[in-house]
Order: structure tokens, then sequence, then C-alpha cells
């Protein structure tokens, strides 16, 4: 029983790619991307996931338990992200980007519905 509960979950696992194309369909709807937008947001994320699962793996293979490391190492990609993602986005996508994920909380909507 428990070997065929392991062996679902892996198959529910999603790869990092399949994950990143999966934001980075959602975020070409919340952030109205146009196709050029949209090929860069793809690739920097699939990018990104992969070399985050990368770290992550190593991490665990020099067997790493540590949270603060696994929170650092996705903390360092996220980072990573953003700072790619500005050069693509115009400022109101980042800025709404940056607000999907949790961050740019010192950014307010205005009353035209832009953020400043």
């Amino acid at each position: 029983m428990l070997c065929c509960n392991s062996a679902n979950a892996q198959d529910q696992q999603k790869s990092p790619e399949e994950m990143a194309i999966e934001v980075a369909n959602r975020m070409e709807g919340e952030l109205n991307l146009n196709s050029t937008q949209m090929f860069y947001m793809d690739s920097i994320l699939r990018h990104n996931y992969t070399e985050l699962y990368a770290d992550i793996e190593n991490a665990r293979a020099r067997g790493s338990q540590d949270q603060q490391t696994y929170k650092a190492l996705s903390d360092k990609w996220m980072q990573k992200t953003f700072d790619a993602l500005k050069g693509v986005l115009d400022e109101q996508q980042y800025i709404r980007y940056l607000k999907l994920m949790g961050k740019g909380k010192e950014y307010k909507k205005g009353k035209d519905g832009l953020y400043y």
C-alpha cells in the first residue's frame, strides 16, 4: 500500500518545466503579456525553476535538512526571477507581478487603477 501511494505521489508531482509553463500561462492572462513578453517569461521561469530544483537536489544530496537552506535557495532564485523580469515587463506589469508573488507591498493602487 505504501509503495503504491509513493508511486502515485511521484506521478502527480510536476517537473520544474511543467510548473514554469503553468505559471507563465497564468501570468499571460494576469499581466496581459504580448507574445515577446510571454516568450521571455516562459524562458526565464523554465531556466530558474530548473536551476532552483537542481540546487535543492544538490542540497539534499549533501544531506542538508535545514529549512533555512531551502528558504535561502528559494529566495535566491526568486530574486533572480524578479531581476530578469524587470527588464521584460513594463512598470505596471512588473508591479502587478510583484503583488501576485506576495511582494511589492510598498506600491498602492491609485484611483486611476495604476500602481504608485
